[in-house]
């Protein structure tokens, strides 16, 4: 891994995505920032396991994490196997606030994005479903991008390909509302396409 990033030109970043859910053990937790730390500059570890991206930041502060917080706040037309319930407002997500409408749309997922952030002191980017987030534009809250970066936080949605459905109006409608990063598996395709 080390000499595949070390190599790579141009302002290369590499995503380590650790899906795994079981809590690490400490002694783990600072052998991957050991890893990590000589191209710690270009790597962001990511998962949707708050509770291990705090004891990696615990191991070592200065690593740039990546949280997706898909298993706390989410969107998909079809709910996945760990994912919360479907809430009043449609989203998947267990918290009290979603269990009946008391506020408009906006309102609510502005609370639960500022909450979800907080899971992470020190997370460096947000992970969002590109799905969910253009179902909280739809609902209103077309300053989610703001509401994220006022907490210090870089949004990156997920995951758009080229010739997919729709895909170009998707990333138009993704980069106008100020996100930072598109995750994609046809980078240069996405680059072309860009105004």
């Amino acid at each position: 891994m080390l000499a595949v990033v070390r190599e790579a030109p141009g302002p290369t970043l590499l995503e380590l995505d650790a899906k795994d859910l079981p809590p690490w053990p400490p002694a783990a937790a600072a052998r991957l920032a050991r890893l990590v730390d000589p191209v710690g500059d270009r790597v962001v570890v990511t998962s949707p396991a708050d509770w291990n991206l705090r004891r990696l930041l615990r191991a070592d502060p200065g690593i740039a994490v990546g949280f997706d917080p898909q298993l706390h706040l989410d969107w998909t037309r079809d709910r996945e196997s760990l994912s919360p319930p479907r809430g009043a407002y449609g989203y998947l997500d267990a918290h009290p606030l979603s269990r009946r409408r008391a506020m408009p749309a906006a309102a609510y997922l502005r609370e639960r994005l500022e909450e979800v952030v907080r899971m992470v002191p020190g997370v460096r980017e947000l992970h969002l479903r590109l799905a969910f987030f253009e179902r909280m534009l739809r609902d209103g809250l077309d300053d989610a991008v703001g509401v994220l970066h006022a907490r210090g936080a870089l949004v990156d949605v997920w995951t758009l390909d080229a010739g997919t459905p729709r895909w170009r109006e998707r990333l138009a409608r993704a980069v106008d509302a100020g996100v930072d990063v598109v995750t994609t598996n046809t980078p240069r395709e996405l680059v072309l396409a860009l105004p």
